[in-house]
């Protein structure tokens, strides 16, 4: 069902109820072909900040203009944020759940899908806290005849309990969503680090706070707290950790990361290979303890160690920039160029792997 904005939409956004939620999305096609890359923003964010829009921006700043230079379709979904002072999507979600943000972004997926005819392939992008949204949004995209052939973290989090330490300075909106003292000017700082690698300004600050940045449900964030409507914020260990099924190994999809360089993201930095490398093995060793793993000859078995060790040196890639290296021309053209090559190389090992074990791993 479409919804009237608050605030004014840029060119191509859909404001929609979807799945019970209000979602803003916009989808730029490209060759049908070719896997639909879906796009999900980290905390604080909506998706704008992967397309622009904004009076004066370049689409050439932005990740979705150089995906479809490559032939690739791109979908930019935002979860329910709470933006001031202009209110682009209605803040009526403050107990919005992973399970809820996995469940909408996959029938958005569908139903753009369904519209455009396209393949019914999907390589999933994820920024930052996005990195929780992949098992629930594969599982449900999956239940929807949907191929989630690849997911790529964008300096992401995994929904894994323990990976990020939780935050002191949450506060509650008087509209029940989660805003962090003190991220705004974290935010901006990482932002500027981008305005001087491409040598001009991106998103100026002002319309960057006012179109870009919002208020989160608390829930998304991972920290071990969840809304009540009666109580506000209440502690709970279990709820993020569950919606997110990160342990659910064998419900992953290939994967690859991408990371900046900058000392202002060393978390991601310094973290990131090793995280989403520890998960892909685990993903791998799951799948294939089902595909008759244990029947490989000597010969196939030396050479599946092989390869699958090999994997974690080929699935990460570093990119000039702060947390939001995606962000103007130099970062947004290399993530481009690095996502095609690494969905390109897990094809590779895909069809390697099942050759090996004579059967097709569509799983993997």
């Amino acid at each position: 069902m479409a919804l009237n904005s608050p605030g004014a939409l840029y060119p191509g956004e859909h404001l929609d109820t979807v799945a019970w939620f209000p979602a803003l999305y916009k989808f730029s096609p490209a060759d049908p072909s070719n896997p639909l890359i879906v796009f999900i923003p980290g905390g604080g964010h909506n998706a704008r900040i992967s397309y622009g829009g904004h009076p004066g921006s370049r689409e050439k700043d932005f990740l979705a203009y150089w995906l479809n230079k490559q032939g690739y379709g791109f979908l930019a979904i935002s979860y329910p944020l709470h933006s001031e002072p202009d209110e682009i999507i209605p803040a009526t979600a403050p107990g919005y759940r992973i399970r809820d943000w996995g469940l909408q972004a996959a029938e958005i997926t569908r139903l753009v899908i369904s519209q455009h005819n396209l393949s019914g392939s999907v390589v999933l992008l994820a920024w930052s806290m996005g990195g929780r949204i992949v098992v629930p949004y594969t599982v449900a995209a999956r239940a929807r005849g949907l191929n989630v052939e690849f997911f790529v973290g964008l300096a992401a989090t995994p929904g894994l309990p323990g990976v990020r330490p939780i935050p002191r300075n949450v506060r509650k909106t008087s509209q029940g969503y989660a805003a962090l003292d003190g991220m705004p000017d974290l935010f901006l700082q990482q932002l500027h680090g981008q305005n001087e690698l491409n040598s001009g300004v991106i998103i100026p600050d002002d319309v960057y706070l006012r179109s870009y940045y919002g208020h989160t449900p608390v829930s998304l964030l991972g920290c071990d707290l969840r809304y009540s409507q009666e109580h506000g914020f209440v502690e709970d260990r279990r709820t993020s950790v569950e919606d997110a099924a990160a342990l659910d190994f064998h419900q992953w999809p290939l994967i690859a990361a991408l990371h900046g360089d900058s000392v202002h993201d060393a978390r991601h930095v310094l973290a990131d290979r090793t995280t989403w490398a520890f998960v892909q093995t685990q993903h791998i060793v799951s799948t294939l303890e089902t595909h008759g793993l244990a029947q490989l000859d000597r010969s196939r078995w030396g050479t599946a160690m092989d390869l699958i060790h090999s994997r974690p040196g080929r699935m990460c890639r570093q990119i000039h920039g702060t947390h939001f290296f995606f962000l103007g021309e130099q970062g947004a053209r290399a993530t481009a160029v690095a996502i095609v090559s690494l969905l390109e190389e897990a094809r590779k090992f895909a069809t390697s792997l099942s050759s090996l074990l004579g059967t097709e791993l569509s799983v993997i």
